[in-house]
């Protein structure tokens, strides 16, 4: 793969998709009231090509404190609270922050594009 086709895979998002199971939904009711629904499509946050497990958001809870994820590869699927990336874009004026798990793997999410 070319430096310019590497780093353009790194600006878009990864086009992975998952559906929550009706399991999932539920151990996510017991958290917080705002989850998607069974059978939601929850897109992969992360940058295409990425290494490792796709990574969706699927809910916050503890008053917008604690972040759950949805972390699945091939059969293997787990729900799991990851603080935040303490990424910081420090050219941004609004010191923008990454909304990415933290530990995630390519750019932060004030770099990546639609995709």
């Amino acid at each position: 793969m070319t430096r310019v086709r590497s780093q353009l895979l790194e600006s878009v998002h990864c086009a992975s998709t998952t559906k929550l199971t009706a399991a999932e939904a539920a151990e996510l009711r017991v958290l917080s009231a705002d989850i998607p629904t069974p059978g939601a499509a929850l897109p992969c946050e992360i940058t295409a090509g990425h290494d490792g497990s796709h990574i969706a958001l699927a809910t916050l809870s503890d008053g917008d404190q604690l972040w759950w994820w949805l972390c699945w590869a091939s059969q293997a699927r787990e729900l799991r609270q990851i603080d935040l990336c303490d990424g910081r874009d420090l050219d941004d004026p609004y010191l923008d922050e990454c909304l990415l798990p933290e530990g995630h793997p390519g750019t932060h999410s004030y770099d990546i594009h639609g995709g």
